[in-house]
């Protein structure tokens, strides 16, 4: 058998999506689940044809303030308007392309839950006109720019609640407009045997593991839990691997572990392994990255202020 974090990467077209199924509990109990927490928050000018890529760890997103912008998502476009708002739990690689000149509010969320929910979140909760739909929330978007800005007395834990209510209430709607991706998510969340595989993953991310260990965990043949695990997730269970012991990683870095412990800690058979593997995660080496983790960080580990006044 095979080690996942070793095997090539190879495409595959995706998979047709099975009958959904009757996904159990309502949202209420996924949204209960899910903490939310802000890094960074910032507006950046939009100008036709200009372009930047998302890219790190987090939860990225994205509020057209004014003008418009279309996301690069893979072979996929998004076009985005004044009012609307998008959530990538995948940022990386995502290209953001101004279309009309104006202003994009920005930022990251951290996410988090008892039992891993977070873990399924769809990579991309496209939500057309929140300023319609949701006003005060828009409003709550927008006022946490001013907070994060001016850091005042209590401003962590404002911050972290603002968070809470504007993700909730993105993913509620997201929920809400009945298409079958939505669904399809809440069904795969409820999940418990492929939940199972999941959790493995984050809980040993250094085992040696393989898509029949997964397979077993998930008690579905090999073949099976590979369909059902890339139709949940969007991605293979190596790359998702690979993934969670690269965000792992970062972790790791921040606290100051050295690279040689991580790579052992993480199941690489080397140094020069896990380091090829963090390049093509971040685009740094991790000697880089923790040298900007820290510098961006410092010593209390606030996040900095990338917004303009």
């Amino acid at each position: 058998m095979t080690d996942l974090a070793q095997a090539p990467t190879i495409q595959l077209a995706a998979p047709t999506a099975p009958a959904l199924a009757q996904a159990g509990g309502d949202i209420d109990d996924v949204l209960q689940r899910l903490r939310w927490h802000l890094s960074e928050v910032a507006v950046r000018e939009v100008v036709v044809g200009g372009s930047s890529r998302d890219g790190g760890g987090g939860i990225r997103f994205h509020y057209v303030l004014s003008g418009s912008v279309d996301l690069g998502i893979g072979d996929e476009t998004i076009s985005m308007r004044a009012g609307d708002f998008a959530m990538l739990t995948r940022p990386d690689g995502v290209e953001v392309a101004g279309v009309e000149d104006g202003s994009l509010l920005t930022g990251t969320f951290a996410v988090d839950s008892p039992d891993g929910t977070e873990r399924v979140l769809p990579p991309v909760l496209f939500v057309c006109r929140l300023d319609a739909r949701e006003p005060v929330i828009v409003s709550l978007l927008e006022s946490m720019r001013s907070e994060f800005v001016d850091r005042r007395p209590g401003s962590h834990t404002v911050l972290d609640r603002s968070a809470d209510v504007v993700a909730s209430a993105a993913l509620r709607i997201w929920f809400e407009r009945g298409c079958d991706e939505p669904r399809r998510w809440f069904a795969a969340a409820l999940d418990p045997h492929l939940a199972r595989a999941i959790d493995a993953i984050h809980e040993a991310p250094g085992e040696h593991w393989t898509v029949e260990s997964l397979a077993r965990l998930a008690r579905a043949s090999r073949s099976q839990f590979a369909e059902q695990f890339r139709t949940a997730l969007d991605e293979t269970p190596a790359r998702y691997l690979t993934r969670v012991r690269m965000e792992r990683a970062e972790g790791m870095l921040r606290d100051g572990w050295a690279v040689a412990q991580i790579a052992f800690e993480l199941g690489y058979d080397s140094d020069a392994g896990f380091s090829r593997a963090f390049r093509r995660h971040a685009g740094v080496s991790p000697s880089s990255w923790q040298r900007s983790a820290r510098h961006a960080h410092g010593a209390a580990g606030r996040p900095v202020v990338h917004a303009t006044a």
